[in-house]
């Protein structure tokens, strides 16, 4: 995680000078400013980098959620289903009756501390395992997504 940050650091600093050698260019704007400049790409980018590491860790979180559940425990041993679980995998593909999806709303609610009407009434919206995660990480105890690793 240090190196990660280390490198976030070096990459800011090196986008800063870049930007700060143009003639007639406000150093600060490119990067802080979000504008149409170099600093404004590297900031969206480095937040489009940690937000997709971040939601790979949710999705992690999610297959351990989901597996170590009781209502879910044949998937734990079934191998190709572990290797194919990404952001794209369907939640019908495993909650595929009433009581499957009654059963990941709980599981949902009680491993990541999020009020369980929350989590049902929004639940329609939710269609893969990405969507699914994005909700967690919007929604979830910031104690719990401390302890996500």
């Amino acid at each position: 995680m240090k190196r990660f940050h280390a490198f976030i650091m070096l990459l800011a600093i090196g986008s800063a000078t870049f930007t700060g050698c143009m003639p007639g260019r406000n150093a600060t704007k490119g990067i802080l400013g979000g504008g149409t400049g170099v600093g404004g790409t590297v900031v969206k980018t480095v937040g489009t980098v940690v937000g997709l590491i971040l939601l790979s860790k949710l999705i992690k979180s999610v297959l351990k959620t989901v597996t170590g559940s009781k209502s879910f425990e044949s998937f734990a041993q079934n191998e190709t289903f572990k290797n194919n679980f990404n952001e794209d995998t369907k939640l019908n593909s495993f909650a595929q009756n009433d009581f499957l999806k009654t059963a990941l709303q709980v599981v949902v609610a009680q491993h990541y501390q999020i009020p369980l009407t929350t989590v049902v009434n929004n639940y329609t919206s939710l269609n893969t395992v990405g969507d699914l995660s994005t909700f967690i990480g919007q929604n979830a105890s910031a104690k719990v997504l401390n302890e996500i690793k």
